[in-house]
């Protein structure tokens, strides 16, 4: 489960939100409860892949999150089927009780999410970012993030397993 958390000079950024595959319920989603999440100017997906992308939302829809939600075209065109798949396919017998999200919540999302084209730049308050094709999968982005003079360059595509 993807999601990174940077705090630099009075902003916050989310890098991805996904879930683990592997888990269910609250269980499966990042640890947004260590989260000041109304403080989070942004969210930047890098892909549709649901570790990346699938707690995305729970995020908009279940919590007190308010920033701006950010992804190329084919990430949200792909994340949106792959993610009414996901809720169709949950186990038989899965309840309310441990369902992240349904049917409603992801259509809310998907209508807060906004797009971005590659070398687009976007700027938020005193944050600017633009994003490059990473290659990984079709809309697959690295954003390269700006604050303050410092740049940092989210790749999306790492693991420490």
């Amino acid at each position: 489960r993807s999601c990174h958390l940077m705090s630099f000079r009075g902003y916050t950024i989310l890098l991805d939100c996904g879930i683990h595959p592997g888990r269910s319920g609250m269980d499966a989603l990042p640890f947004l409860d260590t989260v000041e999440l109304s403080s989070v100017d942004l969210l930047l997906v890098s892909h549709f892949h649901i570790d990346h992308a699938a707690g995305v939302p729970y995020l908009t829809e279940k919590t007190d999150f308010r920033g701006r939600v950010f992804m190329t075209h084919p990430t949200k065109a792909v994340m949106r089927v792959l993610l009414s798949d996901y809720i169709r396919l949950l186990p038989e017998g899965s309840t309310e009780g441990n369902m992240l999200y349904d049917e409603n919540d992801l259509q809310a999302c998907c209508e807060k999410i906004e797009l971005v084209d590659f070398h687009q730049v976007v700027e938020h308050g005193g944050i600017r970012f633009w994003c490059y094709n990473a290659g990984h999968v079709l809309g697959a982005a690295m954003f390269m993030i700006e604050i303050g003079g410092g740049r940092t360059l989210y790749t999306g595509g790492y693991s420490l397993e």
